[in-house]
């Protein structure tokens, strides 16, 4: 093993104690999965669905972690096919009509083909186009945000961000909901992923086909740049479908996100108080560098290279101002954002990183931190050891399953027949497990 596969496996072993190790990266994922198991059931008693999402939920803990919220009503039924109508009761159900014509690629209109005024703000969010009843994204999502303001805890001071109203909770972290609609059905313009993941070979069979059947979102954001002819537009939204993702990677992929996420906020978008790239562009990048090239071998001794690998793309990227969707590729996510003299200053910037070779990760204090140790572990300690017990303790992990077990314990109920529900619905989880 050369010195550069040493270091790449000391930082790796560094990185599980900052990022987390396989234990304890599951322990948090399925003290997650059984939180909302248990309150998708109360969730239902009070006339919503919830998704949880974020960088929570996939496993992180370090700082700035945020947790995405999506809400839904359960009984409005989105298809993506008139043939799929058959499926849904009505007049039980409310369903609507994805339409991806004449529209952004990743984007749609909600057409309705049933209707129900049950619910105001829904009612209220229709315009008509054509002679046909379409839901705005902007009244829907205008008409909720006032709604979230008006009914989350007093004090608690929130902003708008794209579709979400985003909070922060117990000081610690960034909360986003969202209001949306929920889709059982894969998109058709998403079909040819399917495709290509099976010529790929990534994610796994398996992956795929639970990917697939769980279909996506839509959420309330027109495509930019935003005006009135797009106030009808909505973007469809893969989260679950990511989460799937992240949860499929092997643990040095996972280490490769957390250092990306680190690198991008103390180094990429350090002194920039309106930076153009976030955390997701990062995971799409790791996506498509993952689902491209299965001849790098994703372990700890090759953990600079794929490093190295993502760096290169995003690189590219930024170069040729083209980010495309992981899921649906004709959609440009930087497209309006990174353009201009914005794109020019990214570009220079992550050149002169790219200049420096894999010694830029000196740059960000919490990796160039343990660079800097990886020397003294390369001399003190015999390498080639990456097993759990080598990077975390027992007790480590009781105090990691206590902690998340004390936040799946700060479940709220409201009464005697939430708390039977949830009490069901975790009896349930626990046979079922």
């Amino acid at each position: 093993m050369n010195h550069t596969s040493y270091s790449s496996e000391a930082v790796y072993l560094f990185m599980c104690r900052e990022v987390g190790s396989p234990t304890e990266v599951r322990i948090r994922r399925e003290m997650a999965d059984t939180s909302e198991e248990v309150t998708r059931s109360l969730m239902i008693m009070r006339g919503l669905e919830r998704e949880m999402g974020g960088s929570l939920r996939e496993g992180f803990r370090i700082k700035d972690c945020d947790m995405d919220m999506m809400f839904w009503l359960p009984d409005h039924k989105v298809i993506c096919d008139l043939s799929q109508i058959s499926l849904y009761r009505i007049p039980q159900h409310t369903v609507i009509l994805m339409e991806c014509v004449d529209v952004s690629p990743g984007s749609a209109r909600l057409k309705m083909l049933t209707f129900n005024s049950e619910y105001s703000k829904v009612y209220s969010s229709y315009i008509v186009i054509n002679g046909e009843f379409y839901i705005s994204s902007s009244l829907f999502r205008k008409h909720y945000l006032d709604f979230t303001k008006k009914n989350v805890a007093c004090g608690t001071f929130s902003i708008e961000h794209g579709p979400c109203a985003t909070f922060t909770v117990s000081g610690q972290f960034k909360m986003d909901r969202a209001y949306c609609f929920r889709c059982n059905h894969w998109p058709c313009i998403a079909l040819p992923w399917i495709q290509r993941c099976q010529f790929k070979h990534w994610p796994p069979e398996s992956v795929l086909s639970a990917i697939v059947n769980e279909g996506c979102h839509v959420v309330p954001i027109s495509s930019a740049p935003s005006n009135l002819e797009r106030d009808s537009e909505w973007r469809i939204s893969f989260s679950i479908a990511e989460r799937k993702l992240v949860y499929s990677m092997n643990h040095c992929q996972f280490i490769c996100y957390g250092m990306l996420k680190i690198f991008l906020k103390e180094v990429i978008n350090a002194d920039d108080d309106d930076p153009c790239l976030s955390s997701y562009y990062m995971k799409t990048d790791l996506f498509w560098v993952i689902h491209n090239d299965r001849r790098i071998e994703w372990t700890p001794c090759n953990l600079f290279l794929c490093f190295w690998n993502c760096l290169k793309l995003l690189l590219s990227w930024v170069y040729r101002g083209e980010c495309p969707n992981f899921f649906i590729p004709q959609n440009n996510m930087f497209r309006v954002k990174v353009v201009g003299h914005k794109q020019a200053a990214l570009f220079e910037k992550l050149y002169a990183l790219y200049n420096k070779g894999i010694s830029c990760l000196l740059s960000s204090p919490t990796i160039g931190e343990y660079l800097i140790m990886s020397t003294l572990v390369i001399t003190l300690t015999p390498l080639g050891i990456t097993e759990e017990h080598e990077i975390i303790s027992g007790l480590c992990l009781d105090v990691c399953l206590f902690n998340e077990i004390n936040r799946l314990l700060q479940l709220s109920v409201n009464n005697i027949e939430e708390y039977n529900c949830a009490f069901i619905a975790l009896e349930q989880f626990q046979k079922n497990d």
